[in-house]
């Protein structure tokens, strides 16, 4: 782990499966702020990571979930739409999936093991952190509906 985070706790996760040991969990937490990356070491080729981002919002008019859209449109870094997906597959790992919440936002992906996902996490938070909202983006993944109750709905 970088050196900005500390090690904030550390555990055993008890899966419950039949024949299946405890497997560590460790929470490191960013010096600067709130931010925290759990690493669960469990078995298996695929090293599946997720960012949990808040995403309260005063209103019920989809805006978490119109940025959630706009995320896979490219970052800053990477302005190219579908980019997480063509790194996730060229390390042999599953396209970015995200679900929104009320209170949050999850992207999802994994690779194969993991050098895999250390490829994919820096262009995976580059998207989250610095999202390329442009106008054409709005038009490709909302869609506005034009009556008295105007709503926004995904595509």
């Amino acid at each position: 782990m970088s050196d900005n985070f500390v090690r904030e706790h550390q555990t055993h996760y008890e899966s419950g499966g039949a024949g299946t040991s405890p497997f560590p969990v460790h929470v490191y937490k960013h010096k600067d702020g709130e931010f925290r990356v759990v690493v669960c070491q469990v078995p298996g080729p695929l090293c599946h990571l997720a960012v949990c981002v808040p995403t309260l919002c005063a209103d019920h008019k989809g805006k978490p979930h119109t940025l959630e859209h706009m995320v896979f449109c490219g970052s800053e870094k990477y302005p190219y739409l579908g980019y997480i997906d063509a790194v996730a597959s060229h390390n042999l790992g599953q396209p970015m999936n995200a679900s929104t919440y009320p209170d949050m936002t999850i992207y999802k992906f994994a690779g194969l093991g993991q050098e895999g996902a250390a490829n994919v996490l820096p262009v995976v938070l580059d998207h989250v952190m610095h999202p390329l909202i442009q106008d054409n983006h709005f038009a490709t993944e909302v869609c506005f509906l034009c009556s008295p109750q105007a709503t926004a709905h995904s595509m």
